[in-house]
């Protein structure tokens, strides 16, 4: 039995939705399965086509899918398997067909993750040979092409010549002075060359009268000294229509004995398009795929109706074995009736395989009936007014309908004398819930508000309304049923006064205490509404300055990490002065080694305390984070966690693949798993020390374990040869020691003060320094480094205009200390980077 009749999808308007597919379609055939699309019977083809669409846009969305508009070719390949000879003109669409069937569905195989698709085309068996054969014989037009056959081509030449030379002989007759030539041209009839003259001349012209004008004063005679020639054209071109004859034949002959399979393809290569214009038309809508479910549900979340466009409001609401009733009233033009529609057309929809403009976790579930009863259906022919039409419509569901069934009735229990109208409503929606179906119906009756909101398996719902215009927003809320607004729509149209105070006292007690009380609750409604947008507002602001407070701490913690480097620094620019004077020493006394252990010692002990008191261990390094316990659960759903790249603490909300969807207060983002940790492992906060290591990160500790090799006793010292660019102003290369009292780099007495950079022992960063800025610190780097026993080096200079790069490669290739020196590879850094070899 099918989901629905086409009266129930005439009333919710799905011939428009049929419309929009069949606008996408690249094919007659899949332009009229568009329009004549129904939902599927069988769940398990409800599963499949939704699969279909799904893979289809997902191969689209990646790189847009090309299916060519073919011609309908169904009947000429019917006449092919009967044995009939197609026209040039019908082989060639088929063979286009053929073509642009193999493309589409190698395009399919090709993305090798669409298994749907993948079993929808596995009848599709590619005819490669014969596709190559007619579009080798036949042109686009239809025409059989030279190339077709030897004996074609020949032919055709001789066809030529013959032209050639009739023509050549019936022009130089018509120039000659013979009696009688109208015009000195040629022209064809019959298929001969004939020279125009005039009739009274004819007798005197002589040869063959072929035509005449259409005053008779014209003859068009075929001069004698051309018949041979003509003759010869004549048998020629029997000769090329019985051999294109021959051609056409034998392709229809080979294309007729593969016509099932062919048949077969177009058949599949139709219903390709017609998936592909179901996800093109998901994509304009910005469409979700719905979630499937083996119970009877709707469940729509944030859903726009499929034909407003822009103009859709969302709306959210929920079927389900709890929920059998939704009743919705309020104001007429209010949404009540675009709201029902749209749940039909959801379902509809999804059994036809396409997706809905709904928000993610919109669920679908299983029904076996569709029933409908909306709009007006008075029929004069059969004497029924538009309540008996509604009556006879609803004795059908009531009869028919079950637990599988969804409902849709507008207007219910309209059309007579209100309270029977109403009472009788009463009885039939009572009837729905007892055989369990799904229902959604819509209503002004006061006796129905009432009704739904005493049942346990009925939900009231309302469409919200402008409290000051009284224009509706066609917003939904679920759970309060809605005003017919009559007073305040007659107020504010301004109707009478006393007249709308005659009609309230028209209206019972009970009449007017629970319209009023409908309006408080209308009114309360709109008030927690608008104290809720606030409550968010302020969650935002709130947001906001916990935001801006991280900020500043965040730029509080980089002053720090700053002061800790430039006190990195100074130390290490003291320690390597202090290397140099002891090199220096040691070149003029090789005898005799300037460090004793104590000294060695109290050197270490006093940049302990140093580095104690910058934030760093005995080491050097930052605190270590402790290992995480390997024995510890996986996360999961609802844990607390630390997130390390933001540094903050957070509840994990969903588990999104290789991402976790972390909530910090009102605010949720996506993290990468990596990058989570139990707030157990979170590491202590450094205290004022950058997470980046830096030049004189083990400055000490280093000296201390290689100075038996950096200050041997009697190793001799190599003086250092610097050449490169000129130093700018204030630089004095030959200055004396830092330990001593002259200056460097313009520096007054005592420690250097260069400029810090970012490094570690193997690795510099100069980027947006002049030459002149970053010579220094790139040999006092090599100085480091060089004392430390660490090579090769990676210096980043950047790419830029070049200029530092070349400078510094110059003169690096000069420094003593240096060896090699290479630019870096594509997936070192490239130009960007200087690669260097220490001695």
């Amino acid at each position: 039995m099918p989901l629905t009749d086409e009266r129930s999808l005439d009333v919710l308007d799905f011939a428009r939705i049929r419309t929009l597919v069949a606008g996408q379609t690249h094919s007659d055939a899949a332009y009229a399965a568009a329009l004549a699309m129904l939902p599927a019977e069988r769940f398990v083809d409800v599963v499949r086509l939704q699969t279909e669409t799904r893979e289809m846009r997902a191969i689209d969305e990646a790189a847009a899918l090309s299916i060519a508009r073919v011609e309908p070719v169904e009947d000429a390949v019917a006449s092919l398997a009967r044995g009939v000879t197609a026209t040039g003109l019908e082989l060639r669409q088929i063979a286009d067909a053929l073509a642009a069937g193999a493309a589409t569905v190698k395009r399919i195989r090709d993305a090798g993750s669409a298994p749907a698709l993948d079993a929808l085309s596995a009848g599709f068996r590619a005819l490669p040979q014969i596709v190559e054969a007619i579009h080798d014989a036949i042109g686009e037009r239809g025409d059989v092409l030279d190339r077709a056959s030897v004996e074609l081509t020949r032919v055709r030449r001789a066809i030529h010549g013959a032209q050639d030379e009739a023509r050549d002989r019936a022009n130089a007759i018509a120039r000659s002075d013979r009696r009688g030539v109208q015009e000195a041209i040629v022209t064809v009839r019959e298929g001969r060359y004939v020279v125009p003259v005039r009739a009274e001349f004819a007798a005197e012209f002589g040869g063959i009268v072929h035509d005449a004008s259409a005053t008779g004063q014209t003859l068009f005679i075929e001069p004698m000294e051309t018949l041979e020639a003509n003759n010869r054209l004549r048998a020629l071109r029997s000769q090329e229509s019985h051999e294109v004859l021959r051609i056409v034949s034998a392709l229809s002959e080979r294309t007729g004995s593969e016509a099932a399979q062919i048949a077969a393809n177009l058949a599949i290569y139709h219903e390709l398009d017609l998936v592909l214009a179901k996800a093109r038309v998901a994509r304009a809508m910005h469409a979700t795929a719905p979630e499937l479910s083996l119970d009877a549900i709707v469940d729509v979340k944030d859903g726009r109706h499929p034909l407003l466009g822009e103009r859709a409001v969302p709306q959210s609401l929920v079927l389900d074995g709890t929920i059998l009733l939704l009743l919705i009233s309020g104001p007429n033009m209010g949404g009540k009736t675009v709201a029902l529609k749209m749940v039909g057309l959801y379902v509809t929809m999804t059994y036809c395989g396409m997706h809905l403009p709904a928000g993610e976790g919109t669920t679908i579930g299983t029904f076996t009936r569709i029933f409908s009863d909306i709009g007006d259906e008075q029929s004069i022919a059969m004497n029924a007014s538009t309540f008996s039409a509604h009556l006879r419509r609803l004795s059908e569901i009531v009869r028919d309908c079950d637990d599988r069934s969804l409902v849709l009735v507008d207007e219910i229990g309209s059309g007579t004398e209100p309270a029977a109208g109403a009472a009788l409503a009463v009885a039939i929606l009572e009837r729905f819930i007892d055989r369990g179906a799904r229902t959604i119906a819509t209503t002004h009756a006061t006796e129905l508000k009432l009704f739904g909101a005493k049942h346990k398996h009925v939900k009231n719902a309302s469409v919200r309304f402008d409290p000051t215009t009284y224009s509706p927003t066609y917003q939904l809320d679920i759970g309060s049923p809605g005003q017919s607004l009559a007073f305040n729509l007659a107020r504010h149209l301004d109707i009478d006064m006393a007249v709308l105070d005659r009609a309230a006292s028209v209206l019972s007690t009970q009449e007017r205490d629970y319209d009023k009380a409908l309006e408080e609750l209308a009114t309360e409604r709109n008030r927690l509404a608008a104290e809720r947008r606030n409550i968010e507002s302020d969650r935002t602001r709130m947001w906001a300055q916990e935001e801006n407070v991280r900020f500043r701490s965040e730029a509080l913690d980089r002053e720090k990490r700053e002061f800790a480097r430039t006190a990195e620094t100074r130390l290490s620019n003291a320690l390597r002065g202090f290397a140099a004077e002891l090199e220096r020493r040691q070149g003029d006394r090789p005898g005799r080694s300037k460090v004793t252990s104590g000294q060695a010692t109290l050197l270490g002990n006093t940049v302990e305390k140093f580095n104690a008191e910058i934030g760093l261990d005995a080491a050097g390094e930052p605190a270590k984070r402790p290992a995480p316990d390997r024995n510890a659960k996986p996360l999961a759903v609802g844990d607390n966690v630390y997130v390390v790249s933001m540094d903050r603490e957070g509840v994990i909300a969903d588990d999104a693949g290789k991402e976790w969807l972390v909530a910090f207060g009102a605010m949720t983002m996506r993290v990468a798993k990596r990058d989570v940790r139990r707030p157990g492992d979170r590491p202590p906060p450094p205290p004022a020390r950058a997470a980046e290591p830096v030049a004189a990160a083990r400055p000490i500790q280093a000296f201390k374990d290689r100075r038996p090799k950096a200050l041997a006793p009697g190793r001799p010292v190599k003086p250092q040869r610097r050449t490169g660019p000129p130093a700018s102003d204030g630089d004095d290369r030959n200055a004396p020691s830092p330990l001593g009292s002259g200056r460097r780099n313009g520096a007054g007495s005592g420690a250097p003060q260069l400029e810090a950079a970012t490094y570690t022992r193997s690795e510099l960063d100069v980027r947006g320094k002049r030459f002149t800025d970053a010579q220094p610190l790139v040999e006092r780097w090599i100085d480091d480094s060089h004392l430390a026993g660490v090579s090769p080096l990676r210096l980043i200079h950047g790419k830029g205009t070049g200029l530092l790069g070349r400078g510094l490669q110059e003169w690096l290739k000069g420094y003593d200390r240096v060896t090699s020196v290479r630019y870096g590879n594509e997936d070192e850094g490239g130009a960007g980077v200087t690669f260097l070899e220490l001695a």
